[in-house]
């Protein structure tokens, strides 16, 4: 069953980073972006797909800490971003301190509050994460911010 899902997962992927760089990207480019990171020993390039929630001039990006794509972003990198059908050359940062994870997180959600559902994060009565499920739902989690240059941001 583990490989059945993985052999999903890859074929989703491949088909989404065509949508993306295809003329249909607006069927899912408000959600979706392709990140293409450099691997710090291998200088190999990869690209993949993540859901982003945009906030003026930052893009932010939740991951599972077990994926691998990230980890060349520890300190800062150049990525490219294909970005509502756009290839944009710019700077990302990754986030694995807990703490952080969590404060970024909630300003995610606080930006995107449909994660709060898809998430299971539980809420209080004036739509604030509730702390405790916010910080289980951050645990083995990291944070990646893109920064966006000021004439996309502006968009």
């Amino acid at each position: 069953m583990a490989k059945r899902k993985k052999l999903s997962l890859i074929i989703g992927n491949i088909l989404i980073k065509w949508m993306l760089r295809s003329p249909w990207h607006g069927v899912a480019s408000n959600d979706i972006m392709l990140i293409t990171v450099t691997g710090r020993k291998t200088g190999q390039q990869y690209t993949t797909p993540v859901n982003y929630v945009s906030d003026g001039e930052v893009l932010s990006v939740l991951s599972h800490a077990h994926r691998t794509w990230w980890r060349n972003l520890r300190g800062g990198a150049p990525v490219k971003i294909v970005l509502r059908g756009k290839t944009i050359e710019t700077f990302a940062q990754a986030y694995e301190d807990q703490a952080d994870v969590r404060e970024l997180f909630a300003q995610h959600l606080q930006v995107a509050p449909k994660f709060a559902t898809i998430f299971n994060v539980e809420l209080d009565a004036e739509g604030q994460p509730v702390p405790a499920s916010l910080e289980a739902v951050a645990a083995g989690k990291v944070m990646i911010e893109v920064e966006l240059p000021e004439e996309e941001a502006e968009k």
